[in-house]
């Protein structure tokens, strides 16, 4: 009788905190990252990989264009104004790179004349975006670039378009 008795009385508790369980209601929580709540990823904590993809993703429409053929100077005002406002949305991003890693800055150009004058052009065209970013306070040892002539042409233009007469941006190893 004693041994039916806490049976049963423990099988009363258990029904009880079972269904006082059940009727808890659980708070959905969400997490949202922004740019200010966003950790710095340290170099070596091996988040460095998914902190370049996310910088990647976020520079990858990020492009410069409106050069002329053949030059690195910017003379529309709206080319000009399309310059400082990427310039301005990549310095916090910069900021973030970590350690290891630069923000490369890649000249493009169209397929035209000589190898020799298209390297030229779209070095020229990178530096002119570097100097830019120096202004904006980037320290040198957060940006390179490279003239890429035609040997990476953006895809979905025409070798010979004006759209290839550009500059674009790549979190890569230093």
């Amino acid at each position: 009788m004693k041994r039916t008795l806490s049976l049963t009385i423990a099988s009363l508790m258990m029904i009880v905190f079972f269904n006082s369980c059940s009727d808890t209601k659980q708070a959905k929580t969400e997490t949202v990252k922004t740019a200010a709540t966003d950790p710095m990823v340290k170099s070596g904590t091996g988040g460095d990989s998914m902190l370049i993809d996310e910088i990647n993703r976020q520079v990858r429409g990020f492009s410069i264009d409106g050069f002329p053929g053949g030059s690195a100077k910017l003379s529309g005002s709206k080319d000009l104004d399309n310059m400082k406002n990427i310039v301005g949305l990549l310095v916090p991003i910069i900021d973030r790179v970590p350690d290891g890693y630069v923000m490369r800055i890649t000249g493009h150009c169209a397929d035209y004349e000589s190898v020799l004058e298209q390297k030229r052009v779209s070095t020229a065209r990178a530096l002119k975006v570097y100097n830019e970013l120096k202004k904006a306070g980037v320290s040198s040892k957060k940006i390179s670039y490279k003239g890429a002539g035609i040997n990476e042409p953006l895809e979905d233009y025409p070798a010979k378009g004006k759209e290839q007469r550009s500059v674009t941006f790549k979190a890569v190893k230093r």
